[in-house]
């Protein structure tokens, strides 16, 4: 640390190298602030700033404690730096990433704004070093750009590509350059199928949005899970959105350009995809990268061009303007719903477009499964294909709490069968065997054969009933500003509230969160009469797991804490909150829904034994038990006891019950 002294004061001083290193920031972000007068040198040797020991310290402070406006942004930017680099779309391994990360770090320090024609120039400088890295050419000087528009380096019908990509903008994209050399400071080598000028475009785009519009972006993993089951020929393939071309990147060399299809609605991404694919197969001319490569909206081409295979990642989410929903909803049977949801009609659309016997190969939410307001497209699905295998992927969007799959479709005119489809979840890989009932309701094939047995077993059990028709379900308390509602402190007013965090297995832990109950204050409230019930159960809402707590003291809840009120005449309340808590419930609730959120339709689809008196009032004894105690074992072994009387409610055996509690660990 070049640590100076104040010959006057004998004070220590720091040049701006020293504060770049203390802070973790560029040269250029110091002298941007001291420009700014974020950072106020405190003298000046032969005009270098120097700043003392003291004031360096206190901002360091600052910057931890978050005190003060220009520091919180600073804070906060330092959070941000790397969260923007989408790294799982490229190979962990790849040699570009670093200098793509220091140029995201840049752009984040500096607090620089980038309109899409500034990323199109630094995209465009990227693509010539990439060329020149295939072709093994040395550059008359660093700046590949500068060289470029002053007609310094030809670049043969490439050349054509640069152009699109810089929309024939060279005097901007030159006074752009001039006014910010150091965006072209950062050097890029081509590696072969991997789209590092998508990665560049996904970072600086979402950098500039202040948002997280890459999130859904296909790790390159994934990309490669589909690929190498593709069985490919030289068959025709397209990718319907095929953003840079990152899927079509990744296809063995067997199949010829000629036959790789893409479009997309985004005219840089398009461009881009050009390029890649000009880099990868370097073809003698460009009309066919033109043909085959569109800027165009898939949902809307009208052609006569069947293909093999579709493959990709569809829109998740896409807001429709007006005009468009009412168009697709007098061309697609999925459209025909209340919320149109993009990746329906994408599949619809691609199933239309697909030669008998050829498949599709999709990237989708998990929801399109098992979530009602997707029924057409599964039976859409069940009409039309037969499923060839499906992964579940769980969470692989960084940062988004949305669990995938991986569908493989074929076009089929046959009656639909499960059997013969493989199927992949995060803890095992089985080949459905036997031909299961299968309904546009739901598809549930997270089972095994012998997990599938089981659940029909549990489903078909005589004699039970559901909660559907037969309870009252209420929701937690919406404030609307918990920060302004909520108090940790107790007192004469307020009474507690209960989180989702706040209840176990049937019983409610110590609450620490007060209200005052003015309802007509709140965003949203359930009837009062809900929440002062005699009896009532809680549930958690966001889980993956059943939690059921039993409350006779009128407490209330927020939104994270919902209410189940049952108003059978012959089954105790507790007796149907150990059933809810049960391994069986949780065994169901798993396999047919596989959510992060339980739903009022989840817990009514779960089978309730019908039972006698005594039976039940076994049960309640030992769910006493379980509420009054306060030891840890206690507790665990009492639950084990009633998990294993419920199991015998459902008339299984202890190997049934094994299986059970072996899934439910996994």
């Amino acid at each position: 640390m070049g640590i100076v002294e104040n010959q006057q004061t004998k004070e220590k001083l720091y040049n701006i190298q020293d504060v770049c290193k203390l802070l973790s920031i560029s040269e250029a972000t110091v002298k941007n602030w001291i420009k700014l007068k974020k950072l106020v040198p405190n003298t000046f040797n032969d005009s270098s700033p120097l700043f003392s020991k003291e004031y360096i310290d206190n901002l360091m402070r600052d910057i931890k404690s978050n005190s003060s406006a220009p520091l919180k942004s600073r804070r906060n930017k330092k959070f941000a730096s790397g969260s923007f680099l989408y790294k799982d779309y490229v190979s962990k391994d790849s040699i570009n990433l670093s200098n793509i990360q220091e140029l995201l770090d840049f752009v984040v320090e500096n607090d620089i704004s980038l309109s899409i024609e500034n990323i199109r120039y630094i995209l465009t400088d990227a693509a010539i070093q990439l060329y020149f890295s295939k072709n093994g050419i040395n550059s008359p000087s660093e700046n590949f750009l500068f060289e470029y528009i002053n007609s310094n380096i030809d670049l043969g019908q490439f050349g054509l590509l640069i152009e699109d990509l810089l929309c024939k903008d060279k005097r901007n994209a030159f006074e752009f350059l001039n006014a910010n050399p150091s965006f072209f400071k950062y050097k890029y080598i081509y590696e072969k199928n991997e789209d590092i000028l998508g990665l560049l475009f996904i970072s600086l785009s979402n950098l500039s949005n202040r948002k997280a519009r890459g999130a859904y972006f296909t790790p390159t993993k994934v990309v490669e899970k589909i690929v190498s089951n593709l069985d490919l020929k030289n068959e025709k393939i397209i990718d319907p959105c095929c953003g840079s071309g990152n899927f079509l990147l990744q296809l063995p060399d067997v199949v010829t350009l000629g036959n790789i299809y893409g479009n997309d609605i985004d005219k840089t991404s398009i461009g881009l995809t050009r390029i890649n694919m000009y880099l990868k197969y370097e073809p003698k001319n460009l009309d066919v990268l033109y043909e085959n490569f569109t800027t165009s909206d898939f949902l809307k081409n009208n052609t006569d061009i069947k293909y093999q295979y579709i493959i990709g990642n569809p829109p998740w989410g896409y807001e429709f303007s007006k005009e468009e929903l009412a168009d697709l909803k007098k061309i697609f049977v999925s459209a025909d719903t209340k919320n149109v949801e993009s990746y329906d009609v994408f599949v619809e659309k691609s199933l239309s477009c697909l030669e008998d016997d050829g498949r599709l190969f999709f990237v989708l939410p998990e929801a399109i499964l098992n979530v009602k307001t997707h029924k057409t497209i599964r039976q859409i699905i069940l009409d039309n294909t037969s499923i060839e295998y499906l992964e579940y992927l769980g969470n692989m969007f960084d940062k988004v709490q949305c669990p995938s799959v991986i569908l493989k479709l074929q076009k089929s005119k046959k009656a639909f069968s499960s059997t013969g489809m493989r199927v992949k979840t995060k803890d095992s890989e089985f080949v459905i065997n036997t031909h299961r009932k299968v309904s546009s309701e739901t598809f549930n094939f997270n089972m095994s054969d012998e997990e599938y047995d089981l659940y029909k077993k549990i489903m078909d059990k005589e004699n039970k009933v559901f909660l559907k028709n037969n309870g009252v379900f209420a929701l937690g308390i919406v404030t609307g500003n918990n920060k302004d509602y909520i108090s940790s402190i107790k007192t004469e007013k307020n009474e507690p509230i209960l989180k989702g965090s706040d209840i176990a297995k049937y019983k409610i832990k110590k609450v620490e969160n007060y209200i005052d109950f003015e309802p007509d204050k709140f965003q949203q409230v359930a009837p009062v009469e809900f929440y002062r019930a005699k009896e009532k159960l809680f549930y958690k809402f966001i889980s993956t797991k059943l939690i059921f707590a039993y409350d006779n003291n009128q407490k209330l809840s927020l939104n994270s804490c919902n209410i189940l009120i049952p108003t059978f005449e012959k089954l105790n309340i507790k007796y149907l909150m150990a059933i809810l808590n049960s391994s069986v419930a949780q065994f169901i609730f798993q396999k047919q829904f596989n959510s992060i959120k339980v739903l009022r339709s989840h817990i009514e689809s779960i089978p309730i034994p019908v039972c006698e008196n005594n039976l039940q009032q076994q049960i309640i004894e030992y769910v006493d038990k379980v509420c009054e105690t306060e030891d840890d074992k206690d507790y665990k072994k009492l639950c084990h006891q009633i998990d294993l009387f419920v199991a015998k409610l459902y008339n299984l055996s202890m190997d049934d019950y094994r299986l059970i509690t072996t899934v439910l660990n996994e």
